[in-house]
């Protein structure tokens, strides 16, 4: 999978990809993986995770970096980045993401995303989640951003991971990382 990403990444100035995970232990690999390389690149890694994956992540980080290449691993509470509104609010969501790259993108520094992405006890998160996903590619490509979007797939209803990949270029799986047939760019002015 290294290879993979690594192949993604360099083929692309921007990426925004759909990652509909089945295998925790898979998904933590492909999170370490995406996060060594963003460091190995001299990027910051932007990690949105939940407290029992983050804590997995950072003790195998802890091991497999330096103190110096562990300060550009940024964590972030992703209960606290979803719900910064008490509620799972995509327009506060997307001022909260604008808000985390801000700094990144004023002072020039290049840097990439994992999201975890979880709504919570909400019943039908779809139309929310789409809007959200369509801002959130907007913002991909006029900054030319590299971000995944991760997601429990027990927890995807199926429709909605179909209506995901027409605002994600390229799918990922536990295994793969390919281009998305569906994929429709809206032309940003």
């Amino acid at each position: 999978m290294k290879e993979k990403i690594s192949k993604l990444i360099a083929g692309n100035e921007c990426t925004h990809v759909l990652y509909p995970y089945q295998d925790r232990k898979r998904y933590l690999n492909n999170a370490i993986t995406y996060t060594l390389e963003g460091i190995e690149n001299g990027e910051i890694v932007i990690l949105i995770e939940n407290e029992r994956n983050m804590n997995v992540l950072q003790k195998r980080l802890n091991t497999q970096l330096t103190s110096k290449q562990l300060e550009k691993v940024h964590a972030i509470s992703n209960f606290e980045f979803y719900q910064s509104s008490g509620s799972y609010h995509p327009p506060a969501i997307y001022e909260q993401l604008k808000k985390t790259i801000a700094p990144y993108l004023e002072h020039g520094i290049s840097f990439r995303s994992w999201t975890n992405v979880e709504w919570g006890a909400l019943e039908d998160p779809c139309s929310i989640i789409e809007w959200f996903e369509t801002e959130t590619d907007q913002v991909v490509h006029e900054h030319n951003m590299t971000v995944v979007c991760a997601y429990d797939s027990e927890k995807m209803p199926d429709h909605l991971e179909e209506a995901l990949k027409k605002n994600h270029g390229h799918l990922m799986s536990d295994e793969d990382i390919v281009p998305s047939k569906v994929y429709s760019k809206i032309k940003y002015s």
